[in-house]
């Protein structure tokens, strides 16, 4: 069974006091049928706070997915250093168990 509408919602819905059951119809706290999706696809909704819900929870969910990524930030070379780079031109990378730092080259 292909999930329903209301399914996505159900834990911002259920917080609110409201329940989704099986079949995706959403239940208020006395029982009654606050909304629902036929077999078609389309949704119902007699409640307007269901709405509210749903649209919070999906303005929510946005948010996280376009938090602003960090850049990196580009590390000053040592004065009078330069990275140091193998014979294919690749960085070569520190070796921690060494006591100088392999990373970097004096600039000639």
């Amino acid at each position: 069974m292909a999930q329903k509408y209301y399914h996505k919602y159900k834990n911002a819905l259920e917080a609110k006091g409201y329940r989704v059951d099986e079949h995706g119809y959403v239940w208020d706290s006395m029982g009654n049928q606050s909304a629902g999706e036929d077999n078609y696809g389309n949704v119902q909704s007699k409640d307007p706070n269901v709405n509210a819900i749903c649209q919070e929870a999906e303005q929510g969910f946005l948010a996280k997915l376009t938090k602003p990524v960090k850049k990196a930030v580009k590390k000053a070379a040592p004065k009078g250093m330069k990275r140091a780079r193998n014979a294919k031109g690749h960085y070569v990378a520190d070796d921690p168990t060494t006591p100088e730092n392999e990373a970097w080259v004096e600039d000639k």
